[in-house]
């Protein structure tokens, strides 16, 4: 990791399920609305890492029978941490950047955060659309040199995409690991953090996005961002 001037800036990337999300959306959404229970026998083997996560969610989504007035009243009982606000709040304030980066998908996700009122949030997702019912899913970002990932999540704030400002990330999960290996500091809970304390990579503990907040704004207060 190179180094950055003092007083750069940062950005903050944060994942979404069971990072904002209480609970894992995209599992939530692929359970209640799977026409079979193929999208079990996928996961099943995306966990034995026979196959890559792109290969695992294309199949669990192709799958699914979600008319968009049944998925959206879904979506509106999802409940999200009540730090996510201040945590935007702050880093707007500091001067800084937020940016979700999810394997979830841009209709779900979106739909999330404006009816909860959280606009000018930037998103970058898998790409998701409706047919009739049918559910065609894209992966935008998704990157041959890492096949593991169906969103490569990384690339957001690696070259071309990298500058002198701080790199913050926020995760829980396996999707979260790659690109937590290449930021500057990295909040992590639940698996991520399991498996970055066994690499021994540098990390922070959190168990709600309130104890990020107030690690952020000390880090800021001492000028260390």
């Amino acid at each position: 990791m190179r180094d950055r001037p003092t007083h750069a800036g940062f950005r903050v990337f944060i994942d979404f399920d069971n990072t904002i999300s209480i609970g894992d959306v995209l599992d939530g959404v692929i359970e209640k609305f799977s026409t079979d229970d193929r999208w079990q026998a996928l996961e099943a083997d995306w966990e034995a890492g026979r196959i890559g996560a792109l290969e695992c969610l294309d199949g669990q989504m192709r799958g699914l029978s979600a008319p968009w007035p049944e998925l959206t009243r879904h979506l509106d009982g999802v409940k999200l941490d009540a730090g996510f606000v201040a945590l935007i709040e702050f880093v707007r304030r500091a001067g800084g950047e937020l940016t979700i980066v999810s394997d979830n998908f841009d209709l779900i996700v979106g739909h999330i955060l404006q009816q909860r009122g959280l606009t000018g949030v930037t998103v970058h997702a898998n790409h998701l659309e409706l047919a009739g019912g049918r559910v065609v899913p894209s992966f935008p970002f998704a990157n041959p040199a890492c096949p593991g990932c169906a969103h490569c999540k990384k690339t957001h704030f690696i070259p071309p995409n990298d500058d002198d400002r701080r790199v913050i990330y926020i995760g829980d999960g396996r999707s979260d690991l790659c690109p937590a290996r290449h930021a500057d500091v990295v909040f992590a809970k639940a698996s991520l953090l399991s498996q970055l304390q066994a690499e021994k990579i540098p990390c922070i503990a959190f168990g709600e996005l309130a104890d990020v907040v107030r690690t952020l704004e000390k880090l800021h207060n001492e000028n260390q961002l």
